[in-house]
């Protein structure tokens, strides 16, 4: 269904937004003198969050868009908007997360003259995201929106840059507003795969699955926990989830795979087969160590994107298709083909990697030394400390990944959207993307968990924590370096010396008037989590990690 009208392109580009499902643009403040910013008072519908710089307008844009399964919009100024927000917008390529840029483009009887401010907005975003384009007339910015939002949510999911010049902006346009068509689902993977995998798991002694991150991002987590009940095989999640892929305390829940390829592969390494389940990680991550999978594994592949189902893992069988729908047609393929043996061998599968897994974490649990209130704070009992106090409908938005105490590992995190995080390296993903969860979630409390130094290149969210009293809980890892993910190339017990001088990152945030505690031992650590989380608000805990 399409609708025409004669407005300014500006008009024509909400109401474009708006018939897209998007009613939330992210704007910092070099975009509030932009044609778009000045027409959203005057369009119904929308609301406008004002962020204090560019970078992280675009985060929030992304914790909007993990929350909320929609695309969010972020408004960037012409030249630095744009270029300040790239660490951005490679995140969401990195992390496939649908985000639409509309970027302002000085106006196009100046561009050839190389004015000030003036970029090639195209040539600089063309490498961090999806898909990008330039307006070259008015009467098209209906039709490059729809676009868009078509590239953004097409696998593999991304980040789409529109650049609009703003004579074009401004000028009248007679064009037609484009409904989003209803769409089709991928399906299943077709019969010859759902055969093969079916009689391929019947016979193999020694099965796991590896659940990706598309398992969360597709909504296939109920339908891979009950094939792996069936099969009665234990379940991983790939190194670095960007969300709950497996609910991780269920009794057949393995853990996280290592960012190690060494560890990563001796977990794998008792198993014939591995059900890789939408895969994103691509290991190893130097060229001077053995492939993720053993050469006496087999592999059967299932990915939504089609640029990864069987690129480089060794499969015998790989499809691009729809998660949920193929794991229900390949459940329901195994119990057509199965008989009482292999019904009496899967229980008995069940039994023993439930024993097995409860063994281990039991062990885990009687080896923990815990610790005294005068005791130095570590991230492991930071970590179970926060689990405890925390509500059960909180959700968690973190960029400490790959670390020895991972959050996806320590806390319990069940339900799909409690958990959303960064695997791209990027610092100051998380306290952007906290807020922006905050956005698509207000009835809920978001506890960020971010390292120092990663808070130090976004501590300007604060101000928009502040100024909307988000109710967004901040746990800052200050352990005078980085706990985010890194590639060690060299000498990794070298670390840059952030703590030389110390930041009181407490008192930081109490300039932007923000509640702030420094917590330095075990009882400074409990008394500072139930003073925030009895509070209303934002809040930091500077927790001093040793």
């Amino acid at each position: 269904m399409t609708t025409s009208s004669t407005k300014l392109t500006c008009d024509l580009l909400l109401q474009q937004l708006l018939t897209e499902g998007a009613s939330q643009i992210f704007v910092a403040p070099r975009s509030c003198n932009s044609p778009i910013a000045q027409a959203l008072s005057e369009v119904k519908g929308f609301r406008q969050v004002n962020c204090a710089s560019e970078l992280t307008a675009a985060f929030m844009s992304i914790g909007y868009a993990q929350a909320s399964s929609r695309a969010a919009v972020v408004l960037l100024s012409a030249g630095q908007g744009l270029v300040t927000a790239l660490p951005a917008i490679y995140t969401a390529s990195r992390i496939h997360v649908p985000m639409i840029v509309i970027c302002d483009q000085l106006s196009t009887q100046i561009l050839n003259d190389d004015p000030a401010l003036g970029l090639d907005a195209l040539a600089v975003s063309k490498s961090v995201c999806k898909w990008s384009a330039e307006a070259r007339s008015a009467g098209e910015i209906p039709r490059l929106v729809r676009r868009a939002f078509t590239e953004a949510f097409s696998p593999p999911r991304g980040p789409i840059v529109l650049s609009i010049p703003v004579d074009i902006l401004n000028q009248a346009a007679d064009a037609t507003i484009i409904s989003p068509p209803h769409t089709s689902p991928l399906g299943a993977a077709d019969n010859n795969f759902i055969q093969k995998s079916a009689r391929t798991l019947v016979s193999a002694s020694s099965p796991c699955i590896v659940a990706g991150n598309e398992v969360n991002q597709y909504r296939a987590r109920k339908e891979a926990a009950t094939l792996a009940e069936v099969i009665g095989c234990p379940v991983y999640s790939e190194p670095n989830p960007t969300g709950v892929n497996f609910p991780n305390r269920h009794p057949q829940f393995a853990g996280v795979l290592s960012t190690n390829i060494t560890q990563a592969r001796e977990s794998l390494r008792g198993h014939d087969l591995v059900l890789a389940l939408g895969m994103q990680c691509r290991l190893p991550e130097t060229s001077d160590q053995a492939s993720l999978i053993s050469p006496r594994t087999s592999v059967l592949q299932i990915n939504v994107d089609p640029t990864l189902s069987g690129k480089t893992l060794p499969c015998i069988a790989a499809a691009t298709a729809d998660i949920a729908e193929s794991l229900s047609r390949l459940r329901a393929e195994i119990q057509l083909i199965a008989d009482n043996n292999w019904l009496n061998t899967a229980r008995k599968r069940t039994q023993d990697n439930i024993k097995s897994i409860s063994s281990e974490r039991q062990k885990l649990e009687e080896n923990l030394v815990y610790p005294k209130e005068n005791d130095p704070i570590s991230l492991f009992w930071l970590l179970r400390s926060l689990d405890g106090a925390r509500s059960s409908g909180s959700i968690v938005v973190t960029d400490i990944v790959g670390t020895m105490a991972d959050p996806a590992v320590v806390m319990s995190l069940e339900g799909s959207s409690s958990y959303f995080a960064s695997n791209s390296g990027v610092d100051g993903y998380a306290i952007g993307a906290a807020l922006g969860t905050q956005w698509a979630s207000p009835e809920s409390t978001v506890v960020c968990i971010t390292s120092d130094q990663s808070f130090l290149q976004t501590t300007q969210a604060l101000w928009t924590a502040a100024h909307y009293v988000l109710n967004t809980k901040v746990i800052l890892v200050n352990n005078g370096g980085s706990d985010s993910l890194n590639l060690h190339l060299g000498n990794a017990d070298h670390q840059f010396p952030l703590d030389c001088p110390e930041i009181e990152f407490s008192q930081l945030a109490k300039a932007m008037t923000i509640q702030a505690l420094k917590a330095e031992t075990m009882g400074q650590l409990e008394h500072a989590l139930g003073m925030m989380f009895d509070s209303t608000g934002p809040f930091l805990i500077d927790a001093r990690i040793r």
